[in-house]
């Protein structure tokens, strides 16, 4: 009988040489720190996971999707005193102006048309001093400029392949707002920029030994002062303006 060859994993294969550091830890590192006892709105929560684990240090913490299907979700899986999940859209945020004291947002400025409109509610809504969180994918990187060339008709089949399953996210990106040059111009006037970190990622590369030697030759290259703005994910921090 022949054995079936073990299927690979690039974030094994990074392990087993001690290369591979989740940007997860990092990222609920970060994140954590501005979050703790504070009145925190998760604006494009998804089904909720990460509001839900935010949910264990935050005063209050609100989970806002525009699918009506994630936020059944979330209210049915999630059920914390402080958890609120609701529906709602970036562009028109249900709250009152200076409710929140942080408006986090994990990978959602990339699908919208106009991400001015969510800056200009995100600024309405935190109070004096407040903090804007963003995590997205940026457009500069080799991830980003493959996307911009590729049709939308392929993207989602390609995702299917890169991440060897079906249910892959189907939402258009428009990618008008991500990188900082872009960020710090839609904030002007109303945020200032005080943290940035700039991560790199092999998910898309993973399953497929070639893609995930390229991908550990690109983070070589990129992992330095000088090339590190083509890195694929950036999180980003903005302070209301007084």
């Amino acid at each position: 009988m022949v054995e079936k060859a073990e299927k690979f994993d690039g974030v094994e294969w990074l392990k087993r040489k001690g290369l591979f550091v989740s940007s997860w830890k990092r990222k609920i590192e970060l994140t954590k720190r501005n979050l703790e006892n504070k009145i925190v709105l998760d604006a494009g929560c998804g089904i909720g996971i990460e509001t839900n684990y935010f949910s264990g240090f935050t005063r209050e913490i609100y989970g806002m999707d525009i699918s009506i299907d994630s936020v059944k979700t979330a209210k049915y899986k999630h059920d914390a005193k402080n958890l609120f999940f609701e529906l709602g859209n970036v562009d028109q945020i249900p709250h009152k102006d200076s409710t929140f004291d942080v408006v986090y947002s994990n990978w959602v400025v990339e699908h919208l048309k106009d991400p001015q409109k969510f800056i200009n509610e995100a600024y309405r809504v935190i109070k004096p001093g407040g903090i804007l969180i963003l995590w997205a994918p940026n457009v500069n990187s080799i991830e980003g400029f493959f996307i911009k060339i590729v049709p939308y008709s392929l993207k989602v089949p390609i995702l299917k392949i890169l991440r060897q399953r079906d249910n892959v996210s189907e939402l258009k990106c428009y990618y008008r707002a991500n990188s900082i040059r872009k960020l710090d111009r839609l904030c002007k006037g109303k945020f200032e920029r005080v943290y940035l970190e700039r991560f790199d990622h092999i998910s898309y590369y993973r399953y497929f030994r070639s893609l995930s030697y390229f991908w550990l030759l690109r983070n070589k290259l990129l992992t330095n002062h000088l090339l590190n703005w083509m890195l694929p994910v950036f999180y980003v921090e903005y302070k209301k303006c007084l």
